[in-house]
């Protein structure tokens, strides 16, 4: 096991869950959760430091086209799945960095997310490997990302913390810490912009690399209203036990 915390310079948002508490008081086990943006800006000098630690599954919740576009750089003996998690309701996306100029600035950025997040927690297939991949007795390490790591990484972060049985207010402190750390992405898609692109779009586009408090509170709440309690949200939507969520606590928390 690394007792250094990894950082990459490379990758854009790239975190880890590691030393966050639970309700309980236990803590999340160092250099074994990660979160981060696309890992296809990966040198070879980051992808050597992912390559020491043991037993690592990428989960990319990227489309399959938005990774084929901009596939993950190879980490070595590392198991990659693409798992796309985007609700399938078409009129909303986390695919947030290819809208056009346009399509940002006659959106309402508040109500696209709030219905974004409130799908993003159901029957989604994403999840369902997540919860395979963190019960896998040969995983060591997860890495989630999806295309800049802060909407379909936050849901999928938010669930293993959830999992995990972490408060709330420390789930959304995880999910906030995003803010001020993709503006090196937000620059790179502006400069593709053509010139004289409006200030509201502009505007629109940086609200929609930032994350909000209202936008997981939107989650969390639809899971509430339509199951009695996140256990059974877990276990009906996604067939987690008792058991297997007892099993996921002793394997990344500390003794």
């Amino acid at each position: 096991m690394m007792s250094q915390p990894i950082r990459l310079q490379s990758i854009a948002n790239f975190r880890q869950l590691g030393g966050l508490m639970t309700k309980e008081g236990r803590k999340i086990r160092s250099n074994c959760l990660f979160r981060c943006s696309a890992l296809d800006r990966l040198t070879a000098q980051d992808s050597e430091q992912l390559a020491q630690l043991a037993g690592v599954t990428i989960l990319d919740y990227r489309d399959i086209h938005e990774a084929q576009a901009k596939p993950d750089q190879i980490v070595a003996a590392a198991d990659y799945l693409n798992i796309p998690a985007n609700p399938p309701d078409l009129a909303v996306d986390a695919k947030v960095v290819e809208f056009s100029p346009q399509a940002i600035e006659a959106l309402d950025v508040d109500r696209f997310m709030t219905r974004l997040y409130q799908q993003l927690p159901f029957n989604n297939p994403a999840w369902r490997q997540l919860i395979v991949t963190l019960s896998h007795p040969e995983t060591q390490t997860v890495i989630q990302h999806c295309a800049v790591g802060k909407d379909r990484t936050g849901l999928g972060c938010a669930i293993t913390l959830l999992l995990l049985g972490c408060e709330e207010s420390v789930i959304i402190d995880d999910y906030l810490a995003t803010n001020g750390r993709l503006e090196g992405i937000g620059q790179q898609a502006l400069a593709q912009w053509p010139a004289g692109v409006s200030e509201k779009a502009q505007a629109n586009f940086r609200q929609l690399l930032s994350v909000d408090k209202a936008w997981l509170v939107a989650a969390l709440t639809a899971i509430k209203q339509r199951y009695a309690s996140i256990e059974q949200w877990l276990e009906q939507e996604y067939g987690v036990t008792a058991q297997q969520r007892q099993l996921i606590q002793d394997k990344w928390l500390e003794a």
